[in-house]
């Protein structure tokens, strides 16, 4: 059942991107998508978990796990938002770093407090992330001094 749950988190993911840009074409304003796309997570989460475990289930869930969820659930809607808005002005890249970053934490506390085990395929994988980010920012980074050097020597007259 792992893959069928991965492959489920695959089409989700295409799905939230599909909804994005039907919304940005249709001029949808970010806010209304971050809360339909966060909102219906939720209602579809809290349905699953019902039909699978009954109501007495999710009232035996730890206050731990009800908070972390609702701030990491908060932190990745943020970062959803800043994504909407940022790939209107900027490259894509960039706004998926951003959106990236929102792992960091769910990652941390999963580790943390719940004592996850990291074995060597998931430090791997953690590791993987780490240098896709650092390769995302220093591709921004030259982006933007590449930007800053042609903007420069646009205004500066010939000869100077």
């Amino acid at each position: 059942m792992p893959y069928g749950f991965l492959l489920l988190a695959v089409a989700s993911l295409g799905t939230i991107g599909v909804l994005h840009k039907v919304a940005d074409h249709k001029q949808c304003r970010p806010e209304a998508i971050n809360l339909f796309i966060f909102l219906g997570a939720a209602i579809a989460m809290n349905t699953v978990s019902i039909a699978r475990s009954g109501i007495g289930a999710l009232l035996h869930i730890s206050m731990v796990a009800w908070v972390t969820a609702i701030v990491c659930g908060f932190i990745a809607s943020i970062a959803t938002l800043a994504f909407q808005h940022g790939v209107k002005y900027g490259k894509i890249s960039t706004s998926w770093l951003i959106i990236n970053l929102s792992m960091a934490l769910p990652t941390v506390l999963s580790i943390v407090v719940y004592r996850e085990v990291i074995t060597l395929r998931r430090t791997i994988g953690l590791l993987l992330a780490v240098v896709t980010l650092i390769i995302l920012w220093r591709e921004r980074v030259y982006e933007e001094a590449r930007r800053v050097a042609s903007a420069s020597s646009v205004t500066q007259p010939e000869g100077c």
